[in-house]
């Protein structure tokens, strides 16, 4: 069922992407000869007017075949890609990141306003690099206001200092976070499971959604991210839950599974998610949410390819089509606002990617244009399609390599 999920998911986030390519061209009156899912031949196909619709068998993307993109058979007739204006151009080639940047942000919207945000609870401190709070602290009220949970303090302190009033020990307490700082202090997390993922060690020894972790063994739980600490630094060994369920104590013996972590270490999981409490914001705070979500998306991978260029991160952490397809089934598991999340980020990581000016990439035949345009003189398209064909081959090979990485890794761990 998840691979079914992952693959509608990935054809769907091609699909619109293609889309925003196609109704651009046509927008400019530029024929559409062939709009494909997928590379190579055919799986189906049928034909709609002048355009052939297709799946084809390489998964690795899609194209939009348009009349007078090849050299070959450029005609210089006004319904021919390269005989449009420059600006004409760039902007079919554009729209198809602007279309996945456009579906992240729906998605994310989606997600939010229909499934809540988090919203912990829970006002004691676990962890913070915040001189004037402590581990411990317990917050009784924010701005002057009784305290509603963190997403509140979180969302005011982006804006400005947030004054709040805790309870240290035996004496009340009044700080000032700096704007910013609350992003620095992190609560804790109550230890309620809120799913069990089937198929998963937790699922097959007997844990349930709403079981309260209070030790593993035997050393107490107080805090999910202790209990979270606990399995991910076992991989693989024994270890016994102990959890209270309608009031009585019960232990569960299982074995943690193992799955690679982002540098590539070897991290222990059992498949159980936190029981979270939900806000769920009106419209125009949701709207407002999402687009923040999505430029921190855009940031966050561009970051990304920052510290793989600069070596700072291993190769090891890079996923192709089978790995991203993993962590999609992996996210449905979970539920469908991680399924949504995650579907939002992959399409934003598309878009960013398309956008890099590297050969057979979107972001390389706006390139081309703009100096085009600079210069007021053609490329030759000869040229301009030995450049792009090149590139295509280098990404596919990449592709194929990458996959077979990605199998590599599931199969080891």
């Amino acid at each position: 069922m998840n691979i079914l999920i992952a693959i509608l998911v990935l054809g769907f986030l091609i699909l619109f992407h293609e889309l925003g390519h196609f109704l651009f061209a046509r927008l400019f009156g530029v024929r559409v000869e062939t709009f494909s899912i997928g590379f190579g031949p055919r799986i189906f196909s049928f034909r709609a007017g002048e355009t052939e619709y297709a799946i084809s068998a390489i998964p690795f993307g899609g194209y939009v075949k348009m009349a007078g993109d090849d050299p070959e058979s450029l005609k210089g007739e006004p319904y021919e890609f390269l005989s449009r204006p420059v600006y004409q151009k760039i902007l079919i080639v554009l729209a198809g990141p602007l279309f996945n940047f456009l579906l992240g942000f729906l998605v994310y919207f989606s997600g939010i306003k229909f499934y809540g945000i988090q919203n912990i609870t829970n006002p004691m401190v676990y962890r913070s690099e915040v001189e004037a709070v402590e581990k411990g602290d317990v917050v009784l009220r924010a701005e002057g206001e009784p305290f509603r949970g963190w997403y509140f303090i979180y969302r005011d302190n982006e804006h400005s200092d947030t004054h709040l009033e805790v309870l240290r020990g035996p004496d009340t307490v009044s700080v000032v976070l700096d704007r910013g700082e609350a992003a620095k202090v992190e609560p804790v997390i109550d230890p309620v499971i809120g799913k069990v993922i089937p198929g998963t060690p937790a699922y097959e020894a007997g844990l349930k959604a709403g079981d309260r972790i209070v030790a593993v063994d035997g050393r107490p739980i107080d805090s999910w991210q202790e209990f979270v600490e606990y399995v991910r630094s076992r991989p693989e060994q024994h270890i016994t839950i102990t959890v209270l369920r309608d009031g009585h104590t019960m232990n569960f013996d299982l074995e943690t599974a193992a799955e690679m972590g982002p540098e590539g270490e070897r991290i222990g999981k059992v498949g159980v998610v936190v029981k979270t409490d939900y806000y769920y914001p009106p419209l125009v705070e949701a709207l407002g949410l999402a687009w923040e979500r999505t430029l921190y998306s855009s940031a966050l991978i561009f970051a990304g390819l920052y510290r793989l260029i600069t070596g700072k991160t291993s190769l090891q952490g890079v996923g192709g089509p089978v790995m991203i397809g993993k962590l999609i089934g992996e996210s449905a598991s979970v539920g469908m606002q991680t399924l949504l999340f995650m579907t939002g980020l992959i399409s934003i990581n598309l878009a960013v990617l398309n956008l890099i000016p590297f050969p057979g990439l979107d972001g390389s035949h706006i390139l081309i244009f703009i100096i085009e345009s600079v210069f007021r003189r053609r490329i030759n398209p000869r040229l301009y399609f030995a450049i792009q064909l090149t590139g295509v081959l280098i990404l596919l090979a990449l592709a194929f390599a990458i996959t077979v990485f990605d199998i590599w890794r599931i199969l080891n761990f």
